[in-house]
């Protein structure tokens, strides 16, 4: 890939994911009721809310070029971090956008990487 097309990616893809995470942790901030649940089955209300401010600073670096590495970082940790609990019954539907966006966000972090 020529250095344009992949200015182009990485701002295209930061500039996404931004968007993607900046929407859903202020949806969560604003009473998303399935994501509440989802969060609830296995972890404390606090972590559902520190998820979406969370979600939304890193939503926010993600936009930003200077901020992308940080931020990518920041969104894969908070991934990790919630996604650590014994798993019971998984929906396929509910896994899929979050596989989907842990590897995108891995492509964004190996593409800006200092």
């Amino acid at each position: 890939m020529s250095f344009e097309t992949t200015s182009l990616v990485v701002n295209l893809l930061g500039i996404v994911l931004g968007i993607f995470f900046l929407f859903a942790g202020a949806r969560k901030l604003y009473g998303w009721e399935w994501a509440k649940n989802s969060y609830l089955k296995h972890h404390p209300l606090w972590v559902y809310y520190v998820s979406a401010v969370v979600e939304v600073v890193s939503g926010i670096g993600l936009i930003l070029p200077p901020l992308r590495f940080a931020a990518a970082l920041l969104q894969l940790l908070l991934i990790l971090c919630v996604s650590i609990h014994p798993w019971h019954h998984v929906e396929v539907k509910s896994v899929l956008p979050a596989v989907i966006t842990t590897f995108l966000l891995l492509l964004l972090l190996w593409l800006t990487r200092p």
